[in-house]
């Protein structure tokens, strides 16, 4: 089945997506080998192809990630060409022309492309490892590009979805004890959040940091204070949340549920094509809309729940009884 996806070509900037796919028939076929060569594939594809990942979960049908792809233009010549080495796995080869630097160029910051051969990589491996053949995966990943911006935290949401997964599926009361996911690895101090001083920048005002480590220690603080429901979290303090995680510590785990979660389990994020403020889905349905051959007029979509926060959808209505997660 073809799914519509928008992609943003940026040479000045970074673009964000949320990432989602399933196991074809929905099948558990994710245990903890499985799990743990998804995290290798996901994060040695660092050093191939240009992307971050900002936080992500394996569960034993399904993934979600968020990844990060930085602007085209700030990658060097000398890292292409070491990233081209990598994918190739030779240390001595060299371009042979312009254009085929070029289109590895573009094509490592393509999202289609990250993820097609990280899903691919692993696909071998589960079919070598438990002598098998044929598709893995259901269909096509859904990608949603997000607004990352001080006028929206739908980055936030997005992340909160993505770190509660286990949590609504009743498997643990605290995201931080399930071993595969990007929250787990904050608060281990793992690389995925070596990049949180620059979401502390737009997500704690009002919070005083002396160093890098320190923004990505407030900003775990503040994202823990927003998925336990701190709804004015963007107007407190550090005192404020300090007291806050404090009181919410010595409460019994049941504390963390946020208290739109049942929310959560919509098709809000899986199955639509851009999550952000009104301003910035009306800004990618401008540039979009021709591209995408659409029949009929489309709208920002939101419910008075989401405070502020929109989405554009591909399709009229959600298809329901699929599975959510």
């Amino acid at each position: 089945m073809f799914h519509a996806r928008i992609k943003e070509v940026c040479e000045d900037q970074s673009v964000y997506y949320l990432v989602t796919n399933r196991v074809a028939g929905g099948r558990f076929l994710f245990r903890y080998l499985e799990k743990q060569m998804l995290k290798e594939l996901l994060f040695g594809g660092v050093d191939r192809l240009s992307y971050q990942v900002v936080d992500y979960i394996f569960m034993d049908n399904h993934f979600h990630l968020i990844v990060k792809i930085p602007a085209i233009d700030k990658i060097s010549e000398s890292e292409l060409l070491k990233r081209y080495r990598t994918f190739k796995n030779d240390p001595e080869i060299d371009f042979f022309t312009d254009t085929e630097k070029l289109d590895f160029k573009f094509k490592i910051h393509d999202i289609s492309f990250i993820i097609g051969n990280f899903e691919q990589r692993f696909v071998q491996w589960f079919n070598r490892e438990h002598n098998s053949w044929g598709r893995l995966f259901g269909q096509r990943f859904d990608s949603e590009l997000i607004e990352v911006s001080e006028q929206s935290d739908s980055l936030l949401r997005c992340m909160a979805y993505v770190t509660l997964n286990p949590v609504r599926a009743g498997i643990l009361k605290d995201p931080k004890d399930f071993h595969f996911c990007g929250y787990a690895d904050r608060v281990a101090n793992n690389k995925i959040g070596l990049n949180d001083d620059e979401f502390f920048d737009l997500f704690c005002h009002g919070i005083e940091a002396t160093s890098d480590m320190d923004k990505r220690s407030q900003f775990q603080q503040v994202f823990r204070a927003y998925m336990l429901g701190l709804k004015r979290f963007k107007l407190a303090d550090s005192l404020t949340i300090k007291e806050y995680l404090i009181q919410t510590s010595s409460s019994p785990p049941e504390a963390l549920r946020w208290d739109d979660l049942f929310i959560h389990k919509c098709r809000f994020f899986t199955k639509c094509l851009v999550i952000g403020s009104e301003a910035f889905i009306r800004d990618k349905l401008n540039k979009f809309a021709d591209k995408m051959h659409w029949k009929r007029e489309h709208q920002p979509y939101t419910e008075d729940e989401w405070d502020g926060i929109h989405s554009l959808k591909s399709k009229r209505r959600s298809r329901r009884g699929a599975p959510a997660g």
